[in-house]
């Protein structure tokens, strides 16, 4: 086995090492391939009494598994990867008596808490801290973790073993509110800050391990110190990670981030911006983070017809000069006055360890969406080049997960002109079917709010909080553009449908509060292709025949909303007076 060993670090470390990028080894994902081998290396030394003696080869196993979820944080396996690296080094710690590892396995097990906070395995890491704590004498403390179990987690298989714990643990009990205030009021880390910037727009995004209040603040440029404009958040009682670390910033519209304590536990993030138009910070839950976006100064297409409704609307009446372009010229018309819709970004839902909803017969809506997604590319880079589509994006080609504010910000980052988010509809009642699309809007109809809820990963009373937020890009969004584009795919879609198959029910152009389309400021819908949870659906969705015509039907609709739109662009155009 100890060859084996040897051979396995070699391979490992060149597996993760490599230049060249690839994502499949024998057709599966690597990341879920380096947990499969790893995870066997790990049941051969659990069974060798002789070998599980040696506790080097513990330890490659432990940071094999940790090695699998920092390298490839998008797998399905990277949570695995995650908590088994809490477990091992517990066992080290176990075996060896090592305070050491007994540290590393309270580091992975808070980390995996904190980033997979909705996962069936949350309860089992925070039971290994409060062990850990337990055995090390700080009872006061594992009575505290043992109580997050109870009182602060969804109830699962943990939930009994923790409040037996606590009945055992009672003398080191501290004071209910205290409990509660160490749990929801503690000093909390910000972990990780990301970032996507285009010409004139950004998006940044805080990772901070709980909830916490903060304060935004925008600086103007400072001419005399040369400083350029900056927006700032000071997030109270906050520790800084002393990991953390943040991507280089290559080009765009954001110039720096700087982060440091501003005052005793309060954190401040500043960022560094080359121009500036408006922004807007808001934070999002489960897990939490604050986002803050920010807008720079360039050409909004919107403002070249302001003069329609103002000053220049004198001109409207001068029936002596009317601009009319040379037909050759349209499409550079339309080119220099931002009203050609080139661009397109697919996002298909889900992927990774988030599987969306579950049909009766185990088919994964993560699947479904990207099946979708990659047939509508081909479809639009094949036939979009016909009516102005010359660009399209897929926000993953892979099954991989990527938080709902990231897909946003890649669509804005593409500088896309319409943005379109696929996934399959589920409800508890398998009789329930049919096809319908959402636009971002408030909504008091409980059926889409649950639909929003399941998509935002969230649930219905939290939706709620979004609505504050949803009202600031309302605003500034395109409501009447994507509620166009929607009514035109919604309807594509189902005259495609329904032209092969039976009993297709329209379900219509509905309104909800969806992360996903916070902040896209283009043309930008949610398709609910079907509803997976439906037994006849589902087989249909399993069908490549069925998946073509929902892609015809999403095809049909973007041609005849740019259809639309160019030739409405260009008839306001013709009727504007000089």
């Amino acid at each position: 086995m100890e060859t084996y060993i040897r051979s396995f670090i070699l391979f490992f470390i060149l597996s993760i090492t490599l230049t060249v990028s690839f994502s499949t080894v024998d057709g599966k994902d690597r990341g879920k391939f380096l947990y499969e081998e790893t995870l066997t290396l790990y049941k051969s030394l659990v069974s060798n009494n002789q070998k599980s003696k040696k506790k080097e080869i513990w330890e490659v196993i432990g940071e094999a598994f940790y090695s699998v979820y920092i390298s490839y944080p998008n797998s399905e396996k990277a949570p695995n990867s995650l908590f088994l690296a809490g477990r091992v080094y517990e066992e080290i710690g176990n075996r060896f008596r090592s305070f050491e590892d007994h540290s590393k396995a309270l580091r992975y097990s808070r980390e995996f808490v904190n980033i997979y906070p909705r996962s069936n395995l949350t309860d089992d890491s925070q039971i290994r801290i409060a062990r850990i704590l337990e055995k090390r004498g700080n009872k006061t403390d594992a009575y505290i973790a043992y109580y997050k179990i109870v009182y602060d987690l969804p109830r699962d298989d943990m939930y009994h073993p923790a409040k037996k714990k606590l009945k055992e643990l009672k003398s080191y009990r501290p004071s209910r509110s205290i409990a509660k205030k160490i749990l929801n009021r503690g000093i909390g880390r910000i972990t990780k800050i990301r970032h996507w910037s285009t010409d004139n727009y950004t998006r940044v995004v805080i990772h901070v391990d709980k909830e916490m209040t903060y304060k935004s603040n925008f600086l103007k440029a400072d001419p005399k110190t040369g400083k350029p404009p900056r927006l700032y958040v000071d997030i109270q009682k906050t520790e800084i990670d002393n990991t953390l670390y943040v991507e280089p910033i290559t080009k765009g519209l954001l110039d720096k981030i700087k982060f440091g304590k501003n005052q005793p536990n309060v954190s401040r993030v500043v960022l560094y911006i080359n121009s500036f138009e408006n922004y807007k910070v808001f934070s999002l839950t489960e897990p939490y983070r604050i986002v803050m976006d920010i807008q720079g100064a360039g050409a909004n297409p919107d403002k070249i017809f302001a003069g329609n409704n103002s000053k220049n609307k004198k001109y409207k009446n001068n029936k002596d000069y009317k601009y009319k372009p040379p037909s050759g010229d349209i499409d550079s018309l339309k080119q220099a006055l931002g009203l050609k819709i080139k661009t397109v970004v697919i996002d298909a839902g889900h992927g990774g360890h988030d599987p969306g909803a579950i049909g009766p017969s185990g088919l994964k809506e993560k699947d479904v969406n990207l099946r979708i997604a990659k047939i509508l590319k081909e479809k639009l880079l094949r036939d979009g080049g016909k009516f102005g589509i010359e660009n399209v994006y897929l926000t993953r080609s892979t099954d991989r997960f990527i938080p709902l504010e990231e897909r946003t910000a890649i669509a804005k980052k593409r500088n896309a002109d319409l943005f379109i988010s696929i996934h399959c509809n589920a409800a508890k009642d398998r009789r329930a079917h049919g096809i319908e699309t959402y636009i971002l809007s408030f909504t008091n109809d409980q059926s889409s709010l649950e639909v929003a809820a399941r998509e935002n990963a969230t649930t219905t009373k939290k939706i709620s909080d979004l609505e504050d937020i949803v009202q600031e890009y309302l605003l500034s969004s395109k409501i009447e553009e994507s509620n166009r584009f929607a009514r035109y795919v919604q309807g594509s879609i189902v005259t495609n449908v329904s032209g092969k198959y039976s009993k297709v029910k329209n379900k219509g152009v509905k309104k909800a509060p969806f992360i996903v389309l916070i902040g896209a400021d283009i043309p930008s819908i949610l398709v609910e292709t079907s509803f997976i949870t439906n037994p006849t659906e589902e087989n249909r969705l399993k069908s490549t025949k069925y998946i073509n015509k929902i892609a015809d039907g999403i095809l049909s609709g973007i041609k005849k909303y740019v259809g639309e739109n160019q030739t409405a662009s260009i008839v306001e155009f013709n009727e504007y007076q000089l």
